[in-house]
């Protein structure tokens, strides 16, 4: 990183600024081209989950090439006297795993009800075929910031 004093070497500052995001942006490749899709999730553990549709352009992308990228980013002011921005961001590294166990899934789709819902949701086997559930440990990261 080219300026050292803004990186964030801690990995539980990282981990914690990451959990207390509502959304990520998930970087893969689709079809020869970048592609980038914000996404609601949870993170729990080192590893990021979501919900997506077991077809279509996302999965087709995490299937030809699970290699992905996340980005989560909060902007927290602006000076307009020092002509910047307050930041914080992480940008993450993992490989996409697609959750087959359908009790994980359940358990996944369940703690992103709480997440997004504020309450839990009952979670029927039914639901849970039919939605996919990714999960991507994150295998390299970096944070940066700027503070004001």
């Amino acid at each position: 990183m080219r300026l050292k004093e803004r990186e964030i070497i801690s990995r539980d500052k990282i981990d914690k600024f990451i959990m207390e995001c509502s959304v990520v942006r998930l970087g893969m490749i689709s079809r020869g081209e970048p592609y980038v899709v914000p996404l609601n999730f949870v993170y729990s553990n080192g590893t990021v989950y979501f919900h997506c549709a077991l077809e279509g352009r996302k999965a087709e992308a995490m299937r030809a090439e699970p290699g992905v990228c996340l980005e989560f980013d909060e902007m927290y002011g602006v000076s307009t006297e020092k002509k910047t921005t307050y930041y914080k961001s992480v940008i993450a590294w993992g490989t996409a795993v697609f959750v087959s166990d359908i009790d994980m899934v359940k358990r996944v789709l369940e703690m992103i009800c709480v997440e997004y819902l504020g309450s839990s949701s009952v979670i029927t086997e039914e639901m849970a075929k039919r939605t996919g559930i990714i999960a991507i440990r994150i295998d390299s990261v970096t944070g940066k910031e700027r503070k004001n």
